[in-house]
């Protein structure tokens, strides 16, 4: 993994305020051309219709052979040294982005990758942009960003999202390379079509890039607001970790706020220093404190100490096998045993409970606030997964302070890919401040989830709404055959498609022949010429043999010469040939053949 030298400096992209990313400034109304280098990958993960245009020349990164070049959603990368020669810079890990993973899903055909659920668009654009090879691995849920009004989800190398009222199947990258390379690359002026929405409120200048490129954003995480007043009059900004605000008196020139003392977090009583432990003890009263374990320590100490973490305030807790946490003023340090090592020590990220409760009471409203009326919405569906040919039940109960409210009208609105939305109404709700409605079937396939918003009527300006969903699962083939389906995929380009054949010489052979294999590969029925292929063929006695095959000729093909297979009559040998493109991508395809005919 490339050296994390270059930290991300989000906040600075959002409220104008760049540094941290080596170059020149340029001219706000350049634009660069994508480098011969990178134009074949450019194109294979759909340009500038995706990616976005190029931000920067080709750069050469000093001390390596790397060449790489930013694009507004991703960097590109290449490696003449090692293979796969081709790859894409893992910003999401570099940025730090995490969250605890998903409970496993009931259902089989929810797409579940390393510990997180992919909601069904994002895992089609992650199937379309090449999956783990070119998007990496998932970081964190898809999650709801209220002040965008967009859902997020960050993967190792690229980031999806989408606009709550974008049509089905639109999917956007974050700005991966505009975050990347900062102090550059942010003056390009695509920045503003990224989907990174500015408050229109916020205009002050943050005065944190230098102690966010100091710090890295994989201890602040990534910012959640912009830079704003505080009560206090201190200049102050909230991440998904910490809260940073400006600080004359601190060398730094920024402080952490003592997020976990504002949030009360509980308190635990003093630990007596015993002396008969291997852990630090931070002696806070005459002889009380608390312990803090040497990996704990490690993390502060690589983070200007306490004066930047503040007293413990908590002894070491146990969350759950092989996870535990302990709280200081400033923040809460997460160890994960299992993790990998340089991972395992991570702020727990308590920005978004500190906005919630502070943030909007720092910002001074326009006008007078409406009283918000204390409505309490239930909603659920009589089933979680359902087929097109069954109809629908949803429930629906109202009440406020605590009380039903009798004869609510309510509307319910159910998102669809193929029909859009379909509205709704309750009858009135009865005495227990309940309304049910039953809808139609929903021609859908297998798989596809249905968003469905219950919004109560007749509340004046104010909106009392919940959203829920269910699953389309249970259909046959025939169940299907009136829906749209083949218009609407037939409107959508045809994905490239690479075809492996393979044959053996003799279907059936004896332990003491040659068997010889050639296999062939097309691209869209056209031969891909050049590609190295492998071969590798299992058996009980050998295990894997692994066979190096010719390049692929003007006709695609490869072959192979194997060696006697020890093996008795009436075994079947497995064998997969893989071909492997510039990019480090395979293509394979399984065979077999039969030991027949031994003495």
């Amino acid at each position: 993994m490339l050296n994390k030298l270059i930290r991300l400096i989000l906040l600075s992209l959002l409220v104008g305020v760049l540094s941290a990313c080596a170059g020149t400034a340029i001219n706000q109304s350049a634009y660069y051309l994508v480098d011969p280098r990178f134009s074949d990958l450019y194109d294979r993960l759909q340009g500038e219709n995706i990616l976005g245009p190029p931000i920067s020349n080709k750069k050469y990164l000093a001390g390596s052979d790397l060449e790489k070049q930013y694009f507004e959603g991703a960097v590109l990368v290449y490696d003449p040294v090692n293979s796969p020669r081709y790859y894409l810079e893992p910003v999401g890990i570099d940025a730090g982005f995490s969250d605890l993973p998903n409970n496993d899903p009931e259902n089989p055909a929810v797409r579940f990758i390393n510990g997180y659920i992919i909601p069904l668009e994002f895992s089609l654009f992650y199937d379309e942009m090449g999956g783990e090879r070119w998007v990496g691995l998932p970081l964190t849920r898809a999650r709801l960003n209220p002040d965008k009004n967009t859902i997020e989800q960050y993967f190792e190398n690229m980031g999806f999202f989408k606009f709550e009222d974008d049509p089905p199947g639109t999917v956007h990258l974050m700005p991966y390379g505009l975050w990347k390379c900062a102090g550059e690359c942010s003056k390009y002026p695509g920045l503003k079509n990224t989907g990174i929405s500015l408050s229109a409120g916020e205009n002050l200048e943050s005065p944190f890039g230098e102690a966010i490129a100091r710090f890295g954003t994989q201890f602040t995480g990534e910012a959640i607001s912009a830079a704003y007043r505080a009560n206090d009059g201190n200049i102050e900004q909230i991440f998904h970790n910490v809260v940073l605000y400006q600080d004359s008196s601190n060398p730094l020139g920024v402080s952490l706020r003592p997020v976990s003392t504002l949030l009360d977090l509980n308190h635990d009583p003093f630990q007596n220093n015993t002396n008969d432990s291997p852990d630090y003890f931070r002696e806070i009263e005459s002889g009380n404190g608390f312990y803090i374990p040497s990996y704990f320590m490690d993390y502060i100490d690589r983070y200007f100490g306490f004066e930047l973490a503040g007293e413990p305030i908590s002894g070491e807790e146990k969350i759950r096998e092989g996870v535990t946490q302990q709280c200081f003023e400033n923040y809460c340090l997460l160890f994960d045993a299992l993790a990998d090592p340089g991972a395992q020590v991570r702020v727990v990220p308590q920005g978004q409970k500190y906005k919630e409760s502070f943030y909007q009471a720092a910002k001074k409203p326009d006008r007078e606030v409406q009283i918000q009326r204390e409505i309490q919405l239930d909603i659920w569906e009589q089933l979680p997964q359902i087929s097109s040919q069954e109809k629908q039940q949803v429930g629906a109960c109202f009440h406020e302070s605590g009380a039903p409210l009798i004869n609510a009208v309510a509307e319910l609105n159910v998102t669809t890919e193929n029909q859009g939305v379909i509205n709704y109404h309750f009858s009135p709700t009865d005495t227990g401040g309940c309304s049910f409605l039953e809808i139609e079937p929903i021609q859908e396939q297998n798989g596809t989830t249905i968003d469905y918003q219950v919004c109560l009527q007749g509340m004046g300006e104010q909106q009392y709404c919940k959203k829920d969903s269910f699953l389309i699962w249970g259909n046959t083939d025939e169940v299907l055959t009136t829906m749209p389906a083949q218009e609407e995929q037939a409107a959508q380009p045809k994905p490239v498609e690479f075809v492996v054949d393979t044959w053996e010489l003799f279907p059936q052979i004896s332990s003491s022949e040659n068997q010889e294999i050639g296999a062939c590969i097309h691209r869209d029925n056209s031969p891909q010429e050049n590609l190295d292929s492998q071969l590798f063929l299992e058996s009980s006695a050998a295990g894997v043999v692994t066979y190096q095959g010719t390049p692929t000729d003007g006709g695609g093909c490869s072959f192979f010469k194997l060696d006697p297979v020890d093996a008795k009559n009436g075994e079947t040998i497995p064998y997969q040939v893989c071909f492997m493109n510039k990019y480090g991508e395979q293509y394979c395809k399984r065979d077999s053949f039969l030991i027949w005919g031994n003495p």
